[in-house]
């Protein structure tokens, strides 16, 4: 006797991620996000100074040039290994260039910059899906679109990834690793968290600091392990899965360069023997201008903050920068989301952990960078509010419940259902007149005496430009920084004068000033401007008058 046993196969559907609902608001965040960064990059007078060097960096990958006085050929991994930055954003704006050769006819220097800001902002437009998605996981769809809808409108937050700065491609990687972390936090795998270690290692291609999230995620499964959520056998097998992921994507990046990171940061805050020179107050690069504080930035003054106490500034100038690029309202709604949803944290909601534990080791990190280094910038805070738009939008819903139980306030709020919505209207109202202002509108001299330069200095002349962007546009620098052999006929000195330029901690600030002392301007723009300024100028002098110097 014999039996057959016998089965039909049957196809199941994959489960959907997304529905209608998802895809209008995201259809209506990406929107505004495009229409706010194309208004900003549209209205940009000059990129940001880093601009230029990572346009330099992209040319250089898309046709390496050979270092200036050695004619000895270099390859892409040699680019890689000498640049400063990591490859990530810079081979994103290669990419945008050649994709921008066919639809735009602007010269190259003009290409290459406007490339840095289209990659940047496409990225942060992009940011909106996993800013949403992480939302919607931790709270609900309206939540995840109110906060994506916030981060692309916050003027900090949209100025700075509309500008020629790597914050887009580092946020965008950093958003999906946020996320991927929340979701193998909620539904631990080891292929959860080995994809999360991807995303963190990519991150971390962008910018160092990407290694945040990674910690934050780790963190959150040591604590779930210990606190015996997980068994600590799989606690520890999902840990090594984060490792091997963010390693994977990393690890190749620092055998080729062979350390942790080129930037100059990271060095100063890890090396303890060496004091930075801010502290030291000898000028530099980073040392702060006569008002003690920069454009987007709060500085160390070596004179004016002499004998204050280094950690009571330090925490000042964080909590300055952070509550300036989080809009205030919004770092006030993250407290709010904190405190009303404390009893989930307390619960072991260890999704809701990930976003919570990186915002406390960004702050660690930028409480560090200003007592260590002396400097604390805008551009610093962003992965921060990133995580406050997520939180702070999670706020939302109790503040207007709370003020709905207040007697008199809540007489206001006639629609309640509606209430949620026109208390997010009114903080995008709020920002936006910030957001929309023209990006460095007083930069935009430099430009023109560029252009100016490329016509009229000779092939042998030198040009000192302390702010390196007229050098820029008169192609001089597009492959490498300024190398000039020999002896010119003459120097061609760049200075902006006017209000609006603190720029004493510049290396050749006031050498170019002291060389142009006496001197008479042969270009100056604009033309009309008042003999102090502002305006940008442009000096002739004849090397043989600066040879006794």
């Amino acid at each position: 006797m014999s039996a057959e046993v016998g089965g039909q196969l049957e196809a199941v559907a994959a489960r959907r991620a997304l529905f209608g609902p998802d895809y209008v608001r995201l259809a209506a965040v990406v929107l505004v996000g495009i229409g706010v960064h194309a208004w900003l990059v549209a209205h940009t007078a000059v990129p940001a100074r880093d601009s230029l060097g990572f346009a330099r960096y992209a040319l250089n990958l898309s046709d390496p040039h050979p270092e200036p006085g050695t004619g000895t050929p270099r390859q892409r991994i040699d680019v890689i290994r000498a640049a400063e930055q990591p490859p990530a954003y810079p081979a994103a704006i290669w990419v945008t260039e050649k994709v921008l050769r066919s639809a735009c006819p602007l010269p190259l220097p003009d290409r290459a910059l406007l490339a840095t800001q289209v990659a940047n902002a496409a990225a942060a437009v992009l940011l909106v899906v996993p800013l949403y998605l992480t939302g919607r996981m931790l709270f609900s769809r309206n939540v995840g679109f109110a906060g994506a809808l916030l981060f692309q409108v916050l003027p900090v937050a949209a100025r700075v990834t509309s500008d020629g700065l790597s914050e887009g491609v580092y946020l965008l990687a950093s958003a999906a690793a946020v996320m991927l972390g929340v979701r193998a936090a909620r539904r631990p795998t080891v292929g959860g968290f080995l994809v999360c270690g991807l995303a963190v290692g990519a991150s971390y291609l962008a910018r160092p600091e990407g290694l945040l999230v990674g910690m934050a995620v780790g963190l959150v499964a040591c604590a779930a392990g210990l606190a015996r959520l997980w068994p600590r056998d799989a606690a520890l097998g999902r840990l090594a899965a984060l490792g091997v992921g963010v390693g994977l994507v990393a690890v190749p990046y620092m055998v080729v360069i062979g350390k942790l990171t080129n930037k100059s940061t990271p060095g100063a805050i890890l090396n303890p023997w060496e004091t930075p020179r801010i502290w030291q107050g000898q000028p530099s690069a980073g040392a702060a201008p006569a008002g003690g504080l920069a454009v987007l930035g709060a500085w160390w003054n070596p004179k004016e903050d002499e004998g204050k106490n280094r950690l009571v500034w330090a925490a000042a100038a964080v909590w300055t920068e952070v509550i300036k690029a989080v809009h205030y309202v919004v770092g006030a709604l993250t407290l709010v989301a904190i405190g009303a949803h404390r009893r989930r944290l307390f619960a072991g909601d260890l999704g809701l952990w990930v976003p919570v534990a990186l915002s406390g080791l960004s702050l660690v990190l930028l409480f560090f960078l200003a007592a260590r280094v002396g400097y604390v910038s805008e551009r610093h805070t962003v992965l921060l509010v990133m995580l406050c738009c997520l939180l702070g939008a999670a706020g939302i819903g109790p503040v207007v419940r709370g003020l709905a139980q207040v007697p008199v306030l809540g007489r206001v709020v006639v629609w309640p259902a509606a209430a949620p919505a026109v208390l997010l209207a009114v903080l995008v109202a709020s920002a936006l007149p910030y957001t929309f202002k023209t990006l460095h509108p007083h930069r935009e001299g430099h430009k023109h005496a560029g252009k100016w330069l490329a016509a009229h200095a000779g092939e042998g002349d030198w040009v000192q430009d302390p702010l390196a962007w007229a050098e820029w546009y008169a192609g001089r620098t597009l492959y490498h920084p300024p190398h000039y052999p020999g002896r010119p006929k003459y120097v061609w000195v760049v200075l902006e004068k006017g209000k609006g330029s603190p720029h004493s901690r510049l290396p050749q600030w006031e050498e170019a000033r002291q060389r142009a002392a006496g001197h008479r301007p042969v270009y100056r723009w604009p033309g009309d401007a008042p003999e102090a300024g502002p305006a940008v100028e442009v000096y002739k002098i004849p090397f043989a008058d600066l040879a006794p110097r």
